[in-house]
């Protein structure tokens, strides 16, 4: 069955098992969560993220997977914004665009980071605009372009965008795609959703287009991390033939960091345009190509698909099944539909089960025991009042959470003193990357300004990885709590099980916490931006590159460097002692409340069993339905 059908037939079962519990007063409780479990399955949607370059192709894939020409293709990748293709509603109809403009104060930050990136000083205010009017092409470098054509953009839209800074509008479908092509618009975009019904959305399936590896966008780390975080499968689109760029490595390096983290192998590897090859032998060597490149990431045994977007798009526009089966896409739609219906959909169907198997057993337990001579009930009335009163204190005695947040806080020096190793052991390269022989030219704006700007694309560099690394150390950091709780949760439920007669511990809800903001660039380090100091390392680029320049600059930057980071490093674990801390605790709250609920529905529901000989009946109809819908589950299951 589809992913959506499998979820669907799950609530149906589950509401009709809160319907015969209804039948059963005390069980009042137990209704209730079905019904809300019932709900959440009903309204389940499966989450699909598209990475990879501005030039893999991403808007052509997505519109073969919706099976219409939707999103545009953007002529110029340095301002993607990230837009959600969802199911409609009634508020927001089929083909209706949200759209998110970014804050004033968010555009004047990107202004001034470009600026930077070129080696300008951003002047404050409108200033800012006055020296993106004055700037030439002839004064850019080449890694500069993407920055000098962002903010021409900036410039041509201000006037029409600032009035609606940090707004939400309504879009028609055209305007959709001015916001989403345009780069004068869509460099004031923050996001997009766009309500499209498609065969995709019928499946509860979410498909998110994020920016580019490359767009100057994708600087913002913490939204890309929450992408690849909380996506239920992460696409990542190659284009045939195209080695990948730094910013795919960059990607994939982290997708290679954060992947022993997740529940399951959730990454899909498409490479785009494969009517390219000339023959199925081509084909087979791009595939191991690409294969042998994600193997230095970590990323052994990857499912890779080539796939033709254009002919996929066009055989589902005409209705060409021969055209759409060459195009290799009806392959990785099988395939990740079963992915979807079982691992994904298994998760959620699992728990549902195991709650119908609770109730079920229940109330089986409570029905033998009110079936028992009046005797036997009320000595067990008795011992239960003892029993829940004596576990219900026993389990607010034992909350002290310092021993786990000691262990959170010795875990987060040791994750983060690793990300300092790594970070001094990467230094020398992306310090070749930023000053080489490309960036500091005699004939691009002067020497000083091309070595601030190389002292700029240092400083994003190192921010990038720094960033990126407390990132995936937040899932390490997510994961060591969740144990924690799990074996906490697993002891309490235990002790409460041998402590109360016939009580069934519920399922313990997954952890879920929220990501803290991460810092995403280090403190100014003022030697880089100092041109005067910089410029005393250059006499000529003969004695820079060749002689003892560069190697000088190199050596009298890094303990500068180094202590930023070490600064740097000192206030993320602050901060994610005090957020991760913070969470914990509240999550151990909850769980604490809902095992002492869990144990006072228990009581109730147990007396009121062994008080009352008239709820018999009532009980007995409630098992056999609740039996039936068990083994209807079981028999969906292994169907």
């Amino acid at each position: 069955a589809a992913p959506r059908e499998r979820l669907a037939a799950m609530a149906a079962r589950l509401r009709a098992a809160a319907e015969a519990a209804d039948a059963v007063p005390a069980l009042a409780a137990s209704a209730r969560a079905l019904r809300e479990k019932a709900a959440r399955l009903a309204a389940s949607r499966f989450t699909i993220s598209l990475f990879g370059a501005f030039s893999a192709g991403k808007s052509s894939f997505a519109n073969a997977l919706v099976g219409e020409r939707v999103l545009p293709v953007s002529p110029n990748p340095t301002t993607a914004a990230i837009n959600r293709i969802v199911p409609s509603t009634p508020e927001w109809p089929h083909g209706t665009a949200r759209v998110k403009m970014k804050s004033e104060q968010a555009i004047r930050d990107d202004i001034a980071y470009s600026l930077a990136a070129l080696g300008l000083e951003p002047k404050p205010g409108d200033g800012a605009l006055d020296q993106i009017r004055k700037l030439k092409p002839a004064d850019v470098p080449p890694k500069g372009k993407p920055h000098y054509a962002f903010l021409q953009s900036v410039l041509a839209g201000w006037n029409d965008a600032i009035p609606h800074a940090g707004a939400e509008l309504r879009a028609t479908m055209e305007q959709f795609r001015e916001y989403v092509a345009v780069e004068s618009k869509s460099c004031f975009v923050e996001w997009i959703e766009l309500h499209y019904d498609s065969a995709l959305a019928e499946q509860g399936i979410v498909l998110v287009d994020t920016p580019g590896a490359d767009s100057i966008n994708a600087r913002h780390t913490g939204v890309a991390f929450n992408y690849i975080r909380n996506a239920d499968a992460i696409l990542f689109v190659t284009y045939y033939n195209h080695a990948f760029s730094q910013a795919d490595r960059e990607f994939l390096m982290q997708l290679g960091r954060v992947k022993d983290s997740f529940a399951l192998d959730k990454m899909f590897f498409i490479v785009n345009a494969a009517d390219l090859a000339s023959s199925p032998e081509e084909l087979a060597g791009v595939v191991r190509h690409v294969e042998s490149n994600l193997l230095p990431f970590g990323i052994r045994n990857p499912r890779i698909y080539p796939v033709s977007s254009l002919q996929a798009v066009e055989g589902k526009l005409e209705g060409n099944g021969a055209k759409l089966s060459g195009s290799g896409l009806t392959a990785f739609e099988s395939d990740f539909m079963r992915f979807a219906s079982t691992e994904l959909a298994d998760l959620a169907v699992r728990s549902a089960e195991d709650e119908l198997r609770r109730v079920h057993d229940t109330v089986r337990d409570w029905l033998a025991e009110a079936k028992q001579d009046a005797g036997e009930r009320q000595r067990k009335l008795q011992r239960l009042e003892t029993q829940a009163g004596e576990a219900l204190a026993a389990l607010e005695a034992s909350v002290g959470l310092r021993a786990d947040l000691e262990q959170l806080d010795k875990e987060i020096g040791e994750l983060l003193y690793h990300v300092k190793q790594r970070t001094a052991y990467r230094y020398g390269d992306w310090f070749t990357m930023a000053f080489n022989a490309s960036t500091i030219r005699e004939d691009a704006g002067g020497v000083r300004r091309t070595l601030r700007a190389a002292g700029a694309e240092l400083q994003r560099l190192v921010s990038y990885q720094l960033s990126q690394e407390v990132l995936a150390t937040t899932l390490r950091l997510e994961r060591t709590l969740g144990k924690l709780g799990e074996d906490r949760f697993a002891r309490w439920a235990a002790e409460l099980k041998r402590s109360v007669d016939g009580w069934q511990p519920p399922a313990m809800p997954e952890a879920s916490f929220r990501t803290p903001e991460v810092e995403e660039q280090l403190s100014d380090v003022a030697a880089l931006a100092d041109e005067r100091w910089l410029s005393g390392f250059y006499k000529s680029s003969k004695q820079f590159f060749e002689g003892r320049g560069r190697e000088e600059l190199r050596a009298a930057l890094e303990p500068k460097l180094a202590e930023a980071v070490a600064a740097y490093l000192d206030r993320q674990s602050a901060m994610l002692s005090a957020a991760y801390g913070e969470q914990y605790a509240a999550w151990i709250a909850e769980q604490t409340a809902a095992l002492k609920d869990a144990v006072a529905a228990h009581r109730d529901g147990r007396k009121a069993a062994l008080s009352d000989d008239a709820g018999i009946t009532g009980m007995e109809k409630a098992l056999e339905a609740l039996r039936e819908l068990l083994n209807s589950s079981a028999a969906g299951a292994a169907g």
